[in-house]
């Protein structure tokens, strides 16, 4: 009697389980890492900002910078006053 060369089925499908148990285990930590790499480059953009806010308010203190300049709408403009509530984001005219 010959032995047949080759795995069996049940051999290939254990493979594959722990295969799939593997990458089960892995994904979420890649996607974690992800997740810290992209909160970390956020958090180096708003230093970036501020950095460059300050040393435009330092250079020009009498200018003001772009949280404090307000663009009037053209609604603004015909009623020469102002209708937005920029607190809270919210626009009540067209712009």
């Amino acid at each position: 009697m010959q032995k047949d060369k080759g795995f069996s089925l049940i051999e290939l499908l254990i493979v594959v389980a722990i295969i799939l148990i593997i990458a089960a285990i892995a994904i979420p930590n890649l996607l974690r890492a992800r997740i810290a790499a992209n909160e970390s480059s956020a958090v180096s953009a708003v230093r970036t900002i501020n950095t460059a806010e300050v040393t435009y308010s330092t250079s020009f203190p009498t200018t003001g910078y772009a949280g404090t300049l307000h663009l009037r709408c053209r609604g603004c403009q015909r009623r020469k006053r102002c209708q937005h509530d920029l607190h809270s984001g919210r626009i009540a005219g067209n712009l």
